[in-house]
């Protein structure tokens, strides 16, 4: 089977698996005898997508188990949420934090899925090799900004099929989203002269060089 192909499906199924789980979630409140489904967030907590993440996750958390949690095999289950902080957007901090955290997750908490990050796409890249190891699937919902996540997940499908990803990454965020903006913006108030200021790490540094790419290409001063 093409590898496209295959992607489609692994993402098919996963879509049609969180439906199913949406659907049963509206039934009556849980037994206080149902085992709860672990989630394990890695998340920079200190940082806005970090804890913006984390809030989310368990506001979700907290809404599904109200509705009465999830259908498992004919029994009502709960979700619980165990967030470990991965300082991977903390300057200074090593690849090997994260993934230090996320086997944590595994190993000592029992998480039965990861949610959220690592944010930091470098240590997303990483806790790939984990995830194939342990067999634990993982969905990515903040930061993780470059193409390289889910190209090297295209490229090695049978390996990273637990991986997915349901934030955007930065060329689209770019040529989609930043673009259609500027232009708009020159449209309407003759917005000719950009000026680009970023954050002083790596991944910043470069997302502000493609975007004078971008911008100089499409006639701005940047």
């Amino acid at each position: 089977m093409p590898k496209e192909d295959k992607m489609i499906k692994h993402y098919t199924s996963l879509v049609f698996a969180i439906l199913l789980a949406l659907l049963f979630s509206a039934t009556p409140q849980l037994s206080n005898a149902a085992d709860p489904i672990k989630l394990g967030a890695p998340l920079s907590t200190a940082f806005l997508y970090g804890w913006d993440a984390e809030r989310g996750i368990k506001l979700a958390v907290e809404e599904i188990n109200a509705a009465g949690g999830v259908n498992v095999a004919g029994e009502k289950r709960p979700f619980s949420v165990e967030v470990i902080d991965t300082r991977d957007l903390e300057p200074g901090v090593p690849v090997d934090d994260a993934i230090k955290a996320v086997e944590k997750l595994i190993l000592q908490k029992e998480v039965d899925f990861l949610v959220g990050g690592p944010v930091r796409s470098e240590a997303a890249l990483a806790v790939l090799d984990l995830l194939n190891k342990h067999k634990k699937v993982s969905i990515v919902t903040t930061g993780v900004l470059s193409p390289a996540y889910h190209k090297t997940i295209a490229e090695n499908y049978d390996k990273y099929k637990y991986a997915f990803r349901i934030s955007n990454e930065i060329v689209n965020i770019i040529v989609k989203e930043m673009m259609p903006v500027f232009e708009k913006f020159r449209n309407d108030f003759g917005l000719e002269r950009v000026h680009i200021m970023v954050q002083d790490v790596a991944h910043a540094r470069k997302s502000g060089e493609v975007v004078e790419k971008f911008l100089t290409k499409a006639g701005f001063t940047v």
